[in-house]
């Protein structure tokens, strides 16, 4: 996976669009690369002296939780 920028930063745009479309359907390209994302952030973060994103992911995935696929 290619990211522009931070993971971290990454995933708190995703948690912000996510909010933003709630209640409305989402392209499933758009909830493919959240998902993607997330497996991303849960690599990067088990390596040594990574940053932490637990707390940015766990908002994204409650998130998805609640979306509705177009």
């Amino acid at each position: 996976m290619r990211i522009e920028g931070s993971v971290r930063a990454n995933l708190i745009a995703a948690v912000a669009s996510a909010r933003r479309l709630r209640g409305h359907r989402i392209h499933s390209d758009t909830i493919a690369y959240w998902r993607e994302l997330l497996d991303h952030a849960r690599k990067v973060s088990t390596q040594p002296q990574s940053e932490m994103f637990g707390d940015v992911m766990a908002e994204l995935e409650s998130e998805l939780a609640h979306s509705k696929a177009a």
